[in-house]
Order: C-alpha cells, then structure tokens, then sequence
C-alpha cells in the first residue's frame, strides 16, 4: 500500500484553495455580467479554474508526483462547469424571506419557509461545481478506462439526469414547494408566471443533480475512492457553502438604505465557495505520492505528450475563445447598444479565428512533436500560459465592468484589478518554487 508524502500544507493546501477563491471571486461575478451569464458565464470561469488547476499541479518533468496534473483538465472544466450554467436560480432566493412568488408583476405570493431556501440553494450548489468535478476525476485516473467502458460511464451520468427528469415530471409534489396545496395554481402559469420559471429551473437543478450522482455512482461502481472523494467534497462543500450565503437575501437588512449590487456579491461569494470545495478537494485527493509500480509509474508519465499538448490548447482556445467574443459582445451592449447586431460582428471574427487555431493546433504539434514517454518538461512554458489565461480574463471582466460613471461599477472594477494583484503573487510564488524544486 502507497502512503503519501509528508503534507506540504502551503502547497498542498492554503496557496491552491486561496488562489481557486481569489479566481472565483473575479470570474463569478464576471458569470451573471453584460454578454455572459448560463453556460457562457460558467465557460468563463470553468476555463480559469482549469488552467490554474493544471497549472499548480503539474511537474516540469515526465514523471509527475500528483495524480491529477493532465493538460484535458482545462478542457474538462470548461466543460463540465459550462455544462452547470444551463439553468438559473432567480426564484429561489425569496424563499429567504418567506415568499414564494406567483407574480413578481403584481407583486403576488404565499407564505413558505426559509428552509426552502436552503433546501434548494445545496441542491442547485452540488451539481453547479460538482460536474465539473465529475470530469476532472477522468483526467486522472487509478487505471486506465478501457475504450467499451467510456461508453458506460457517460450513459450513467445521462441515464441518472433521465431518472431524475422522468421522476420530476411525473410525481412533481415530491420536488416543488407546496405542489400539494397549489397545485391548481402551479397549472395555471398564465396567472402564475413566476410558478412557470420556479418549476423549469427546479427540473434543471434536479436533472443536473441526477446526472452528477450517476457519475458518482459509475465511480464508485469501479471502486475509485478518490474519485469519488473529488467528485463528492466538490459537490456536497459547494452545495452547504451556497445555503449558507443565502444568495445574499440578508444583505438589505444588515445595510438598511445602502443602494448596491448586492446580488453580484453573491456572485462573487458563489465563485469563492466553488474555489473553496475545489481547494479542500485538491487537498484531499491531489498531494504529492510516489508510484509505487510499473502500472501507476505508466499513469504518471506523459506517455502522450503530444496528444496532452493538444488538449491544453484546444482547451485554452475553446474557452478563451468564447470568454473573448462574449466579453466583446457585453462591452458593446454597455457602450453601444445593440448588442444582437454586435454579438453577430463579433462572432464573425472570433469564430473564423477559433477555427483556424483548431486547424493550426495539430499542425504545429506535428512540426514539433515530442517522442512517446518523453522525460522532459512537455509544458516550459505553463507559467506563461497560466498569465495568458488570467490577463485576458481579467481584461474582460473590466470591459464588462461599467460603465465607469457609476460608483458601483468602479467599486467591482477597483475590486477585481486587487483580486488580480493577489492571484498574480500567488502564481509568481509557486512559479518560483516550482523553479526551485519544492512545490
């Protein structure tokens, strides 16, 4: 039996679960911003954690000392974390305080408890972070899946999100506040509106939630225990984390009469429970081991070197693509209006040169290709790469900041150039120790 390593806890635990935080804080609240917002939102923060994962958890050597270091992780919560976005959230937070709107218009409602809220904020929480940790434990396996078997572990995500589906559809007073005794209401959408979205984004939420714990299961089923230790602290700290903050429904009364943007704080906070659960999760599953035979010191090694290269670009393409034309677009519908006009000026640019560096990718990887098991560093250049991915995300999360006449907006400006300044350290520091040959 493997026993891991003496615990690094700077390295192993405070700098990664800071520096997942620090990236939530700015890229969540960038999420629900102009020209974001669903799964372009959650791409924008996906793509950032992923190259900061991969990032500080890579060797420069072949043979790396942490098991989930693969260049797919970025792709994967680009991924998984952009699949999470697909829903919204907006009806449950005046479950807080005690409403549980019919008709925001009118101003209609009836009494619920706030535990409702809670109950629903762990629910969507969990599989919100959680998914996206489903497919980063494929980056890093125990022992290779084998081909027949890829097929399974994706039909239990799909299968568990169609029995969560089929079960919220046809027995709905299991799953929607007070069905029993509004049930007439919750058929009439035409008067209730608010019933109408309460109920769509409950079966998202319940859906995304059965499709995280088939993935679960499937693990479990093969007797990965750090993959299910991934997957379920990712899941289960995000989901307590949200409860917790409420949606920030407690703000207005704590700071009577303050006009703010009391909601992208919650974004933000969301962004920081998220880059907590990945934190602990790092530290649980993801410290320093030694391989302890030839089967484990193969999974270590960039037996693909070449094939791992492409995953880290196309990953990087894909979600710094997206995040760019989206930011662009937000920024012209704050300054200039029309934003279908711009959104489609701009895709006609961004597009065409995603799809070229799709085409480009493989052919400068040919041209440079690096022989099979190579033991030297396949990434000398990750520390620049991490910095790409943080200045550009970081350049539109100010242009879609504003605009710069309202207080509030210069706030959230001045907010994310001193959460860039605290990531910028963070990365310089396990740069230079990893220059160094301690991290």
């Amino acid at each position: 039996m493997r026993e891991d390593r003496a615990i690094n806890w700077s390295h192993d635990l405070l700098l990664p679960t800071a520096l997942f935080a620090v990236l939530g804080a700015m890229s969540w609240a960038v999420r629900g911003c102009s020209g974001y917002g669903a799964m372009m939102g959650c791409i924008f923060a996906g793509v950032l954690w992923g190259t900061a994962w991969w990032f500080m958890a890579r060797d420069p050597s072949g043979t790396q000392s942490r098991r989930y270091t693969s260049g797919w992780i970025i792709l994967a919560l680009t991924f998984g974390i952009g699949i999470s976005g697909a829903r919204g959230w907006a009806q449950w937070p005046n479950f807080f305080e005690g409403h549980l709107q019919t008709n925001a218009s009118t101003g209609a409602f009836v009494p619920i408890s706030p535990a409702y809220g809670f109950l629903w904020l762990f629910i969507a929480g969990v599989p919100w972070a959680g998914i996206g940790a489903c497919m980063l434990a494929w980056c890093g396996p125990a022992r290779r899946l084998a081909w027949w078997a890829w097929p399974i572990r994706i039909a239990c995500g799909i299968g568990g999100a169609w029995l969560a589906g089929y079960a919220f559809n046809h027995f709905p007073e299991y799953f929607l506040p007070l069905y029993k005794s509004m049930k007439a209401q919750y058929l009439d959408i035409e008067t209730n509106p608010n019933l109408r979205r309460l109920t769509n984004d409950s079966r998202s939420a319940i859906t995304h939630l059965g499709m995280y714990l088939g993935f679960l299961l499937f693990e479990a089923g093969r007797r990965d225990w750090k993959n299910v230790t991934l997957i379920s602290c990712v899941g289960l700290v995000n989901g307590v984390g949200w409860a917790l903050l409420q949606n920030w429904a407690w703000a207005a009364d704590l700071w009577p009469g303050v006009q703010f943007n009391w909601w992208r704080c919650w974004e933000s906070s969301g962004g920081i429970s998220i880059g907590i659960a990945y934190g602990l999760a790092y530290f649980l599953v993801n410290r320093k081991t030694a391989p302890v035979d030839e089967a484990e010191h193969a999974l270590r090694r960039n037996g693909r070197p070449n094939l791992e290269r492409f995953g880290v670009y196309f990953g990087l393409l894909l979600g710094l693509g997206l995040s760019i034309r989206n930011g662009l677009k937000g920024w012209a519908n704050i300054y200039l209006g029309n934003e279908e006009y711009w959104s489609g000026v701009f895709w006609n640019i961004v597009g065409p040169v995603m799809l070229a560096g799709m085409v480009a990718i493989p052919i400068m990887i040919w041209m440079r290709r690096l022989p099979k098991d190579y033991a030297g560093d396949v990434f000398p250049h990750a520390y620049r790469l991490m910095w790409l991915a943080l200045i550009v995300q970081n350049i539109l999360a100010q242009l879609v900041t504003g605009p710069l006449s309202n207080r509030n907006e210069q706030i959230f400006s001045a907010y994310y150039l001193m959460l860039l300044a605290v990531s910028g350290w963070i990365l310089h520091g396990v740069h230079r120790a990893k220059r160094d040959g301690w991290a």
